[in-house]
């Protein structure tokens, strides 16, 4: 099986009125990067996003958006990803340092699209301690959130 690691570091920026969601993301592998800034517009009714833009960044963009706009409030995140593909059905894996006192954190991804119990989708060889996917606690701005 082919794993495929890269590095990410995501940056939540300061608040805009328009956007209830602004960060810059740097992903890359063997010192080779690429830049992006995300913006998610107000949820709906049903708690889905209505709009949300990624425009590609250069690295000149995205360290002075960092340096200038970084949101003092949260903290930068860095974390590693795993992609396989294992049965035919795409994976990643990321590794998180040092979230809610534990010195490693390893949150599986992978899509759903039949609605299958998520369950019998985990690889034979991980084993999953605890479904964080409705847990508010796991997501990134959470995890980000300084105290």
């Amino acid at each position: 099986m082919k794993v495929e690691l890269s590095d990410i570091e995501e940056i939540f920026l300061e608040k805009d009125e328009k956007w209830s969601e602004d960060k810059i993301k740097k992903r890359g592998q063997n010192n080779s990067f690429t830049h992006q800034r995300k913006y998610r517009g107000q949820k709906n009714s049903e708690g889905d996003y209505v709009q949300e833009i990624r425009k590609p960044l250069t690295s000149l963009q995205y360290v002075m958006l960092r340096e200038e706009k970084a949101d003092k409030s949260y903290k930068v995140i860095n974390r590693q990803r795993y992609n396989f593909v294992y049965n035919d059905h795409p994976y990643a894996i990321d590794i998180y340092d040092n979230i809610y006192g534990r010195p490693k954190t390893y949150i599986i991804r992978f899509a759903n699209p039949k609605s299958e119990d998520p369950k019998t989708l985990i690889p034979d060889f991980l084993t999953a301690t605890e479904d964080v996917r409705l847990n508010q606690n796991y997501s990134l701005k959470a995890i980000a959130r300084l105290p």
